[in-house]
Order: structure tokens, then C-alpha cells, then sequence
């Protein structure tokens, strides 16, 4: 058998009819995630506020627009621009300092680069779950239902909201972690469903090279320079996600050796292209993290932990229930064809989440793709042989039922803050027109590195959306942050009035109030500029 024919035979080729129907499908739940932007873009036209253009999690969002401003100005090392201190820049964030840069290239503002990016990984994502479920199946039925299961199912995290009558404010990761659920995460931002989208197209490269009967070693031209490409690239863009996949990749050779008792040369080979591009990477963000003073505040103050296990189990809902037969298949029988490698990557995955790091959210990216992996084995293998054929249909439209409100919720739930005026400003999906206006007076007239001095909801956008930085303006980006939260709420309040504005140097501060005693202090009588309420003094 040639290597064409056996790679063939490995990865299951999809039709160009069965492409054409992805495509179709993909390009609607595309469609579907625009549907809230459309909502929350015109819900707020008209009204005496404006939308920050980020819908879901936009605190988080603002400060990824902020570092496509700083591309967009020729940045290729990131800084923080939410902290008044200067910092040292650091080869970090480069696919959102890439986007910025391709967004001033193409003549596009920056927020529109950024949804333009998160509709296209959106897409990718979709087509590379698909292609996944295509390398375990020949069979049409269990890849369109791995699919479907993927790409529009969730938790039961809508179930507890209900019988807790929203009450209930522990965390869930499919209403919390959006890098958790295929169809959240394509809401939220770009990097997430591509992360998401690379390592599926990992995990297919894994079943095809650990599948019994597989020969063929690693060249360039036959899918060897790919895994080193996709590799590098999923560690720049989301080092978190390539650790789970890895580190099971590692586990896996080990049982391989421990099972056959040789070495697996040929299944070594590939592994190293999932593995080594990654080490230099990782090698870089440690030393940047640990030899940079404010990389090494900024990770100090971070922290996303998951949260408790009941809730993470709640959190993937159904699949991991209807899983439950696979997964003790698996362990039964640890076959090498499909199930083995899933298990193992599930397993390190899980033992993942709880490690006393930061970022503990971030390992849940790609998590969802064994639990389907093993609910769609269920499906073929137990539950279809239990349930009469007459009801399998009726049985799979309530499984798919209960799977999506939560999807629906995430998605619907920021529109009530679109609507409702005080719930979008304190979650910084709203701002006042004039403080809008504010923002874009100072992007037209601000120097690169001015620091502007605003409460702290205006704050969080003004680097988003202007070249300026801020005294404090994000819990985690802003370095010191509790200080300098502290210290914006004294000046407002009229202490620390000259010390804070000679500290960090501001050149402009923002107020709604005329008689601030600050201002008084400061001898700044006349604003340079006024947008009704809010006005921009010019420090001199």
C-alpha cells in the first residue's frame, strides 16, 4: 500500500458534497453569532448611550483592543498601556499586535478587524471539528452527530439557574468560561475558537498517527512541516490550550513504550513535531514572565481559577453524562484505535484544571472535544442498541434540547445590559454619549504615551480605543492595580490632588464635575474641551 493510499485510508476523505453541507452549516452559526452584535449595535442607537462594541466579557475584550491599537501604531513588543508606569515591551500578544497592524494595512478600524477575525475562526473552527470527527469516522452519522454535539451543545448550567430561580452565583464553566464551549467561545473573541480550531486539527493528526496500521514517517510535503507551523502558532496565540494536548501526547508514548515494551521511532518522530516547536516558546514566556518586573506583577495579580469540581461537572452536562458508557469502555478495553489517545488526553486534561497556576480557565480549551468524543461513542455503541429505533429520533432532539439553552443564554443574556442602562454601565457594555465623544476627542488629539486621568468606566476604553494610557483602567492589566484604583478614587474624591497628577506625568484628565476640589488645587479653571457634562482639562 502507498503512503497516498494509507493516509487516505486513515483519514477518512470527506466528500465534496459532505464539505459543501459543513460549509453551509458552519458559514449559519457564523451567522447566528452576529445576530447579538446586530441587536446590541442598533438596541443602543438613538439613546444617550452608545455600545463599547464588545458584547460578551468586554472588560477582558477592551484590553485586546487595546493591544490591536498598539499594532495598529507599528507596536510588534507589547507594553501595558493600562498602567501610567512606562514598561518594557515584550514579544508577547503578537496575534492581536499582528491584527492590528493588518487591520491599519487594510484600512479597517481596529474593533472591526476584530470581529472580521472572530467570524473567520469562528468558521475555521466549525469546519476543523468536523474534519476531526471525519478522521475517527468513516460513518456520516457519528461525525454529523460529533459535530452537532460540539459545535451547538453545552451544560446544565441553564438548570441550575432555573431551579435556583438566579440565585444560584457560583461559577459554571458554560456560562462562565467561554473558552470552554465551541459555540461561546466563537462569541467572545478570535483567539479562543481558533485555539480551539488548531487543536482539533492536532487531535487529528494524533489519530491518524497512533491508529493501528499506521507506517509512515514524517516528511515535509506529507503533513510534517504543518504540525511544527500549527504548533508554534497554537503556543504564540494560546499557550494554555497546547498544554492539556501535549502533555497527554507525552503520557501517551509512555504507556506505548511501558505496553509494547520497544520504542515507538516512528510515533516518536511525529509526536516531536507537536512537541519541540513548543519548547522554545514556552522557554521565552517564562523567562519574559520571571526576568520582566512587570510581567512579573501582572501574573502575580491575575488570577481565573475554575471553579469548584461539582460545578465543572454541571458545566459539561449532558455529554458527560451520556459519555459515561464510553468512558468505561475505554478504560476496560485502552484500545489504540481512537479511544485510548481521547482517554488519555481527557485524564491529563482533568488532572490539569486544579495545578496552583493562574490561569487554571485557560486549560479548559478544547476539554468539550473528548467528552463529545466519547458521548458520540456512547451513542453508536450502547445507548442506540438500548433504545428502539422508534424513539432514537424523539430521544436525540431531547438530548440536543437540553444541550443548547445554555448557548442561548450566553449568547442572549448582554443584550439585557444593552437595554437596560445601568446594567450595561456597570458591566462596561454602555458608556454615556458624551464620555464616547470624550474618547474620540482624545484619540484625535493625544500623543502616543499621554496618560489621561478618568474615572475608572471611561478608563477601561480609552486605550481600547485611543493611543493613550491610564492611571487605572483594569483589575489585572493595570500593574498595581489595587493602588492605583485607590489613588484614582482619592483624587476624585480631592486628595493626593498635585502628588498623583506629578507622579505619572497626566496631560489630560476627565471629569463630569466643575466644582472637583482637585481642580481647584490645580489652578485648571477651564476645560479645553466639553461634551455637555463631561470635560477634558490639558494639564500644562
Amino acid at each position: 500500500m502507498s503512503e497516498l493510499t494509507l493516509q487516505r485510508a486513515t483519514t477518512n476523505v470527506v466528500s465534496t458534497t459532505e464539505w459543501r453541507w459543513v460549509i453551509i452549516f458552519a458559514g449559519l452559526l457564523v451567522a447566528v453569532g452576529l445576530l447579538p452584535y446586530a441587536w446590541a449595535f442598533t438596541g443602543s442607537t438613538g439613546s444617550d448611550y452608545s455600545f463599547t462594541g464588545i458584547l460578551y466579557n468586554p472588560i477582558d475584550g477592551a484590553t485586546l483592543l487595546a493591544k490591536m491599537e498598539l499594532g495598529a501604531r507599528g507596536a510588534w513588543l507589547f507594553n501595558f498601556p493600562y498602567t501610567p508606569e512606562q514598561t518594557q515591551g515584550v514579544l508577547v500578544h503578537s496575534f492581536y499586535l499582528m491584527l492590528g497592524s493588518l487591520a491599519k494595512l487594510l484600512g479597517f478600524s481596529p474593533l472591526l478587524m476584530f470581529h472580521l477575525a472572530r467570524l473567520v475562526a469562528g468558521f475555521m473552527m466549525f469546519a476543523s471539528l468536523y474534519h476531526l470527527g471525519s478522521t475517527i469516522w468513516g460513518r456520516l452519522r457519528p461525525r454529523r452527530l460529533f459535530f452537532f454535539m460540539l459545535s451547538v451543545g453545552s451544560g446544565l448550567g441553564w438548570l441550575i439557574l432555573t431551579v435556583s430561580r438566579g440565585t444560584n452565583t457560583a461559577p459554571l464553566p458554560d456560562l462562565n468560561i467561554p473558552e470552554s464551549i465551541p459555540f461561546y467561545a466563537s462569541l467572545v473573541n478570535p483567539h479562543f475558537p481558533l485555539a480551539i480550531a488548531m487543536v482539533a486539527s492536532l487531535a487529528s493528526m494524533c489519530v491518524v498517527i497512533f491508529r493501528p496500521g499506521f507506517n509512515t514517517e514524517p516528511t515535509l510535503t506529507n503533513g510534517g512541516a504543518s504540525l511544527v507551523v500549527l504548533t508554534f502558532a497554537l503556543v504564540v496565540i494560546e499557550p494554555f490550550a497546547w498544554l492539556p494536548i501535549g502533555l497527554g501526547i507525552v503520557v501517551y508514548l509512555w504507556i506505548l513504550i511501558l505496553r509494547s515494551r520497544r520504542i515507538p521511532v516512528m510515533e516518536l518522530r511525529w509526536a516531536s513535531l507537536m512537541l519541540l516547536p513548543a519548547l522554545p516558546v514556552i522557554a521565552y514566556y517564562l523567562v519574559a514572565l520571571n526576568g520582566n518586573p512587570a510581567f512579573w506583577l501582572w501574573n502575580r495579580q491575575s488570577d481565573f481559577p475554575n471553579p469548584p469540581l461539582l460545578n465543572m461537572l454541571v458545566g459539561f452536562g449532558l455529554p458527560l453524562i451520556v459519555a459515561i458508557p464510553g468512558l468505561i469502555r475505554a478504560v476496560r478495553r485502552f484500545e489504540r484505535d481512537g479511544d485510548r489517545f481521547m482517554l488519555v488526553w481527557l485524564v491529563v486534561n482533568s488532572l490539569l484544571l486544579y495545578l496552583p497556576i493562574s490561569f487554571q480557565q485557560r486549560l479548559t480549551i478544547g476539554m468539550f472535544i473528548p467528552i463529545t468524543y466519547f458521548a458520540v461513542r456512547s451513542l453508536e455503541d450502547y445507548w442506540f442498541f438500548r433504545i428502539s429505533p422508534a424513539w432514537r429520533l424523539p430521544a436525540l432532539i431531547a438530548l440536543f434540547v437540553f444541550m443548547m439553552p445554555s448557548n442561548i443564554l450566553a449568547a442572549g443574556v448582554p443584550l439585557f445590559g444593552v437595554q437596560n442602562s445601568p446594567e450595561g454601565l456597570s458591566t462596561g457594555l454602555l458608556l454615556p454619549r458624551e464620555e464616547a465623544a470624550a474618547i474620540q476627542w482624545l484619540r484625535a488629539e493625544g500623543q502616543s504615551g499621554e496618560v489621561v486621568l478618568a474615572p475608572i468606566n471611561v478608563s477601561l476604553w480609552i486605550p481600547a480605543y485611543t493611543p493613550l494610557r491610564v492611571v487605572y483602567g483594569h483589575p489585572t492589566e493595570t500593574l498595581n492595580a489595587a493602588l492605583h484604583n485607590t489613588e484614582v478614587t482619592a483624587w476624585y474624591a480631592g486628595f493626593q490632588c498635585k502628588e498623583i497628577i506629578a507622579l505619572y506625568k497626566v496631560r489630560y484628565i476627565l471629569t463630569k464635575s466643575a466644582d472637583s476640589p482637585c481642580l481647584v488645587v490645580l489652578g485648571l479653571r477651564e476645560p479645553v474641551v466639553r461634551f455637555g457634562e463631561t470635560r477634558i482639562y490639558r494639564v500644562p
